[in-house]
């Protein structure tokens, strides 16, 4: 192969590799979802942000949004992963953790235990406004 076709696809990898680790998570970017009650796993909403350096921070409810938690964690974009820890607000102050990956598209997928609680792989899409929606 010759150094002009090298140089080439070095940058498209490189390109190509930016475009996922922005893709993951980028500041301002918002999840927002609500997911059908199934199995041990009630129905969920979420409305969680990610902020600068990596931070998540949100809500999620629970029991059709009969009781909510404040949920703040982190964001490892190094290995795609994510954690976070989530408090009822009033009520009981019952606290959950919420672990899981960052995929590729950026979506997350979510795993909740808490007390009399157990969710597996919720997928979390990102919202994207609708065109020209915003302040801008």
């Amino acid at each position: 192969m010759n150094l002009t076709k090298r140089i080439a696809l070095s940058g498209l990898a490189l390109a190509a590799s930016i475009g996922v680790a922005t893709a993951q998570a980028p500041e301002g970017r918002l999840y927002v979802f609500h997911s059908k009650a199934m199995g041990g796993c009630p129905s969920l909403d979420w409305h969680v942000m990610a902020g600068a350096g990596g931070t998540l921070m949100g809500m999620i409810a629970w029991d059709d949004m009969k009781a909510m938690a404040k949920a703040t964690g982190t964001l490892n974009t190094s290995a795609r992963t994510f954690t976070m820890t989530a408090t009822e607000v009033g009520g009981q102050g019952r606290t959950a953790t919420v672990t899981g990956k960052v995929r590729s598209d950026g979506w997350l997928v979510a795993n909740v235990k808490g007390p009399n609680i157990t969710c597996n792989d919720i997928t979390v899409p990102w919202y994207t406004p609708p065109a020209g929606a915003g302040n801008g």
